[in-house]
């Protein structure tokens, strides 16, 4: 089997002709990077207070308990569009094809879904399957890592990299696809996907790993085109909590051993605190390892740890149910979680 080749069906997806999607002036065309007429602009909306980083996680807010939720994600749209301002996108597992729309978090609580989406294909068998829950939705478009062909016909995912593609809720097409240039896949299937997807300044971020390496590729939110490629040469810790970025900042925190190692000890559960161990500025591209913040955030494992910059807030997952914190930004960060943290 030519492994380098598309799988079927794969080329009419990202290439459709004017007839069958509307809206293209034009045939789509068969670069990697697929242009298209349905431009995104940056959307209107409250300025998000940006003086300063993340210094707390509060409020916790339990979403949904009746459901398990440890491989799913629960994703709401970054930008300030009316229409999406109370809707919610569910995925409800690690790997798959079905996203489910809610009106409401509410409706979502609920289980009343207002619309689906089928892609193509599901996990092993090509097509246009999710993989990871390291997604994002923007301007009404779902931003997410491909399933790899590697890991549906069976050959070595080595030297594979992931692969980001856009699909337009609104007209149930996909519009762009892009190969990353350095982001390896995760050496295991059922393991952590190593890419994780962020919206910061009018584009989408992807978070990857690269030879243990974390590396940032900035995509352009229209056609996924490759914008910027930060090498942070910073080797990417055991941690329980993905990486993200909110205010134009990376975070790394890693399960805290200097407060919780009583806990720890004594066989009492995980750590109680999560502390920063790598802080990197995407503007300035200063590198910051020295900070020792701390953050009321129980160490539970977790692949899904999702920062929406609309609402300044984190959705996760804790022993297996969806939940939600409000993030602070600015102000002193926390030196003695012990003091102030319950749980």
């Amino acid at each position: 089997m030519d492994m380098s080749a598309e799988p079927a069906g794969l080329d009419e997806l990202l290439h459709p002709t004017t007839e069958s999607v509307p809206n293209f002036t034009t045939p789509l065309q068969p670069p990697t990077t697929v242009a298209m007429t349905t431009t995104i602009k940056p959307s209107q909306g409250p300025a998000l207070a940006c003086q300063g980083p993340v210094t707390s996680f509060a409020g916790r807010q339990a979403i949904q308990d009746d459901r398990d939720a440890t491989n799913g994600a629960l994703l709401r749209d970054h930008s300030f569009l009316p229409d999406n301002a109370e809707k919610v996108w569910y995925l409800p597992t690690f790997s798959g094809n079905t996203i489910e729309e809610y009106r409401t978090m509410d409706d979502f609580v609920a289980g009343n879904v207002s619309t689906t989406y089928r892609l193509p294909g599901s996990a092993g068998r090509g097509g246009m399957a999710w993989w990871g829950q390291g997604h994002v939705v923007y301007n009404n478009s779902l931003y997410y890592q491909r399933y790899p062909d590697c890991m549906s016909y069976g050959y070595d995912c080595s030297n594979e990299k992931a692969q980001i593609v856009r699909y337009d809720l609104s007209l149930r097409a996909f519009t762009a696809l892009q190969s990353l240039p350095v982001a390896q896949l995760s050496p295991w299937a059922g393991g952590p996907s190593h890419v994780y997807l962020a919206v910061y300044d009018g584009g989408v971020w992807v978070i990857g790993v690269n030879n243990g390496i974390l590396h940032l590729t900035k995509l352009n939110a229209n056609d996924l085109s490759v914008e910027e490629t930060i090498d942070t040469e910073y080797t990417f810790p055991s941690s329980n909590i993905p990486p993200f970025i909110a205010c134009g900042k990376l975070y790394v925190i890693v399960p805290d051993t200097k407060f919780s190692g009583d806990r720890m000890q004594s066989g009492h559960g995980p750590p109680r605190y999560a502390r920063t161990a790598f802080i990197l500025d995407l503007s300035t591209k200063q590198k910051d390892t020295a900070t020792e913040a701390w953050y009321c955030l129980p160490m539970d494992s977790r692949r899904y740890f999702s920062f929406n910059s609309r609402e300044t807030k984190v959705y996760t997952v804790e022993r297996n149910a969806f939940v939600s914190y409000n993030v602070t930004i600015g102000g002193p960060y926390l030196t003695d979680p012990a003091m102030f943290c319950s749980f």
